[in-house]
């Protein structure tokens, strides 16, 4: 019995691993940049979308999901901006643009200082728990706890039967 919940463990903690979202981003060297969205797991963020923001003014520069390939090809923005690859809920990852061959202009560059609460930011942070994760693991091992114990309590009264028999 117990060797097959060992195996039984083994074989769902496999089938449970997580992924994360992978954002590659390359310099062309001819003001255009490749974007490449994956999972850790090595699958392809097809249709997942890339948006590139301004960190001036907050506006969305360009905006397209990934194709079957997942990888685009996009112009520099002259503005310092922000590459956001949105995945979906939990799975937006944000990463600093790359410098046009001329550089951004020192007036855009002072702007950039400014908060600016149009940008996109990551919706969900690996480390933190909400209040609903913190109060359901609890739960669980409290009733972990709990189902030991009466296992426990019970095996111990079917030994002291079988030993009076």
């Amino acid at each position: 019995m117990k060797n097959i919940f060992i195996f039984l463990t083994i074989c769902l903690s496999v089938s449970l691993n997580a992924h994360n979202l992978i954002i590659n981003v390359m310099d062309n060297s001819d003001n255009t940049i490749t974007v490449r969205g994956e999972f850790s797991t090595g699958e392809d963020a097809a249709g997942a979308m890339i948006r590139l923001e301004s960190l001036v003014s907050g506006d969305i520069l360009f905006k397209q999901r990934l194709p079957a390939e997942s990888e685009l090809i996009v112009n520099i923005p002259k503005e310092p901006y922000q590459i956001v690859l949105d995945g979906g809920p939990g799975h937006t990852i944000i990463k600093d643009g790359i410098a046009p061959l001329e550089g951004f202009a020192e007036e855009l560059k002072e702007k950039v200082t400014d908060v600016n609460t149009k940008l996109s930011k990551p919706e969900n942070l690996n480390n933190e728990w909400d209040f609903l994760t913190i109060f359901f693991f609890t739960l669980c091992l409290i009733l972990f706890a709990l189902s030991i114990y009466f296992s426990n309590k019970n095996t111990n009264k079917i030994l002291e039967k079988i030993k009076e028999v």
